[in-house]
């Protein structure tokens, strides 16, 4: 499956957000949509009829932020009660940062969140080492969120290692951000068509959520605002 993150085109009241969404489906052609940083996702909002994935601390209520946190089982709360009145197919988190919490209290952690929401859970490998999931060796035995730019951080802009490296854990992931930067900061820059993960989406999108964190070049006119500024 395919989707299109509200971090890609954010920045943007909700509506405008849901437009933008609504216009690019036939073009992307997207099969789902995921709640993300970027604009407030209230809980209450009318959102498409197509499967949502939340990532992280998306939600909003009453206009503040539910954050989401592992080790606190009481913020799974409106996340749980979220799915419960909408088609939700997926929640992703962000490994935690290591000095907080140690590899097996992850795991159980993560197990415990999926029990309480009852959709799979994927934890999302990330860009800098003080996080848990930030190399090959920090890993956890949990389903991953693969954010390939994240990956390229980690090999300094070098995208045929970067490709190397995401191919060696793709038996261990159920979800692919799709997003693009220099190799130095998680800019979400546009996606040029020739990245070296475009022969890949095809097949990618039989067998793992696929979302654009950030959109392919063709789209740039619904960029999230703050990028179109500079």
């Amino acid at each position: 499956m395919l989707g299109l993150s509200i971090t890609a085109i954010g920045l943007r009241p909700l509506p405008d957000c849901l437009t933008i969404f609504d216009q690019l489906r036939q073009p992307l052609q997207l099969d789902f949509l995921e709640l993300a940083i970027g604009s407030p996702c209230d809980t209450d909002a009318l959102y498409p009829d197509v499967p949502l994935i939340l990532h992280d601390s998306c939600l909003y209520r009453d206009s503040f932020r539910c954050r989401l946190v592992l080790t606190q089982p009481r913020s799974w709360k409106p996340y749980a009660e979220f799915v419960e009145t909408h088609s939700v197919a997926a929640l992703s988190v962000h490994a935690p940062l290591r000095k907080d919490i140690d590899r097996c209290q992850i795991e159980d952690a993560l197990e415990a969140l999926e029990q309480t929401v009852q959709v799979p859970v994927f934890v999302e490998v990330m860009p800098s080492p003080e996080y848990w999931c930030s190399s090959v060796d920090t890993l956890v035995k949990h389903p991953l969120l693969l954010d390939v730019s994240h990956v390229l951080i980690w090999h300094q802009g070098d995208q045929v290692e970067t490709e190397r490296t995401c191919l060696e854990m793709i038996d261990r992931v159920k979800a692919i951000h799709l997003s693009h930067n220099n190799g130095r900061a998680d800019a979400h820059d546009l996606i040029p068509s020739e990245i070296w993960f475009a022969p890949y989406l095809s097949d990618w999108t039989k067998n793992y959520f696929v979302t654009y964190e950030s959109l392919p070049e063709t789209q740039a006119d619904y960029e999230r605002l703050d990028k179109r500024r500079r």
